[in-house]
């Protein structure tokens, strides 16, 4: 099996982790480490002249995945059709954090970024705020989808927004938080983002700073997407006003850091315990992150294992 076989493989079967096939053009977009500079009409020709490909794949309704999981082409279809609603919902939100102080972009990550999401599923949100003021940001968001009971818990997850993932704007490399070298998932995150409000261009910047993952993924770009919440001259006078109300610039030197100690009193034990031990969890003046049950691990070894299934050897 030649290289371009194995990277659409290899390509297919991270996707099949969470019941997604690709059609041609995606599996071209998100074809993972190619050794070669392959174009779209390569690709389109191993689909469909490649005898070994035609004995690991199956294609549905335009839609290719591994042999035995043509199913997950329906339900493809069914958590697009979810992903729309859900968009919505977080565009509504998103609207709010016009006014919120120092919130400098929100983007949709996750598999709902890429329209795969299910019924049961919350809403993930990546913040970048402005520098020094990430501990405000943080407060002022939660406190608004605590006020309109959006926050996810133990007994409600749907459609609820997880606010577990911020950086400054001075901080946008974002490359420190791979799980290892041979992390799959990150490089993935990184590129499909969905940014929804975006009034400085930053998302841009962050891309630029984050091109390490097209090592990964040579042929994913920027994501531009036409449901953007814009910026009104309304919007930014009453955030201005926030701003200075919440941080006057007499106290610019106090305010973050007394947010922050309370933050702190406040967090869960269990993710105290796991504070800048590895990846899942960290804590810093540039990036918040909180993802205590991070399954990136458990990512990698089960794509590892669907390799070593289809191509009958790991993949190291």
């Amino acid at each position: 099996m030649n290289d371009l076989e194995q990277s659409i493989l290899r390509t297919l079967a991270f996707f099949d982790i969470f019941s997604y096939p690709l059609t041609a053009e995606e599996i071209f977009k998100w074809l993972y480490r190619p050794n070669d500079n392959y174009t779209l009409l390569d690709v389109k020709k191993a689909l469909k002249k490649s005898q070994a490909l035609k004995e690991k794949l199956s294609l549905t309704e335009a839609f290719y995945s591994l042999k035995g999981r043509e199913h997950t082409a329906y339900i493809r279809k069914k958590n697009n059709n979810i992903a729309e609603r859900k968009y919505y919902k977080a565009i509504r939100l998103i609207k709010f954090y016009r006014l919120v102080p120092f919130v400098r972009m929100v983007a949709v990550c996750n598999t709902l970024a890429y329209s795969n999401a299910r019924e049961d599923s919350d809403i993930d949100l990546f913040i970048i705020t402005k520098k020094g003021k990430i501990w405000l940001a943080r407060f002022f968001t939660i406190l608004l989808v605590k006020i309109l009971g959006k926050r996810p818990s133990e007994q409600k997850n749907k459609d609820t927004f997880c606010l577990s993932f911020y950086i400054d704007e001075d901080n946008l490399n974002i490359e420190n938080i791979n799980i290892n070298s041979k992390d799959i998932y990150t490089p993935y995150w990184v590129s499909q983002l969905m940014p929804i409000y975006d009034p400085d261009g930053l998302y841009a910047k962050f891309i630029e700073e984050n091109s390490w993952y097209r090592r990964h993924l040579p042929n994913a770009h920027a994501n531009l997407f036409s449901k953007q919440v814009k910026e009104t001259k309304a919007c930014k006078t009453v955030e201005r006003f926030f701003n200075f109300l919440f941080s006057p610039p007499w106290l610019n030197n106090f305010l973050d850091p007394m947010y922050r100690r309370f933050q702190y009193m406040i967090i869960d034990h269990n993710l105290k315990s796991l504070v800048n031990v590895d990846t899942r969890v960290i804590i810093n003046e540039q990036m918040l992150k909180f993802h205590e049950n991070d399954r990136r691990e458990m990512f990698y070894k089960k794509w590892r294992d669907i390799i070593h299934k289809i191509l009958d050897k790991d993949e190291k």
